[in-house]
């Protein structure tokens, strides 16, 4: 692991790892505290590495990840009155 992020959160990162865990037989997930602190963890080594690896890559090659954003919508503007 990159950097022990606060105690304060172990009880929630448990609970990230067995939902996880219960669903996924290979994970890996990463978390960036309101400090800057990085915090990863993966299901075994070979596995995390290989997931951070592809991750990096489809991100790097702009792969559509099928993300549907929400444009904004226009709120018409009201006529001025005279």
């Amino acid at each position: 692991m990159s950097n022990v992020i606060s105690d304060d959160y172990d009880e929630v990162l448990d609970q990230v790892k067995g939902i996880l865990g219960e669903h996924f037989s290979n994970y890996a997930f990463v978390v960036l505290d309101d400090d800057g602190t990085l915090y990863y963890d993966y299901a075994n080594f070979r596995v995390g590495r290989m997931l951070f690896s592809e991750a990096s890559a489809d991100m790097i090659t702009g792969i559509d990840l099928d993300i549907n954003w929400e444009e904004p919508t226009q709120i018409p503007e009201e006529p001025e009155e005279e």
